[in-house]
């Protein structure tokens, strides 16, 4: 079984062939509620779930424009 963490870091593997001694790793969006949105272009940050979960600009429009209530740690 894959943990939550490893999956979120493959998603942020570049699949691009890149020197070696340069970082291979670009972020990606990973919006829990859009599995297929592979946006590089993040906006911010949310902790979900007790994980750091970058949204890219795209998702963060559609999540913030909807009347949801957030909980505070």
């Amino acid at each position: 079984m894959v943990k939550s963490k490893d999956r979120i870091q493959d998603k942020m593997r570049s699949s691009s062939s890149v020197p070696s001694g340069i970082s291979a790793e670009v972020e990606r969006c990973l919006n829990p509620w859009n599995g297929g949105c592979r946006s590089a272009n993040i906006a911010l940050y949310i902790v979900y779930r007790g994980e750091r979960i970058p949204l890219c600009w795209k998702c963060w429009r559609e999540i913030s424009r909807k009347n949801l209530v957030w909980e505070a740690y």
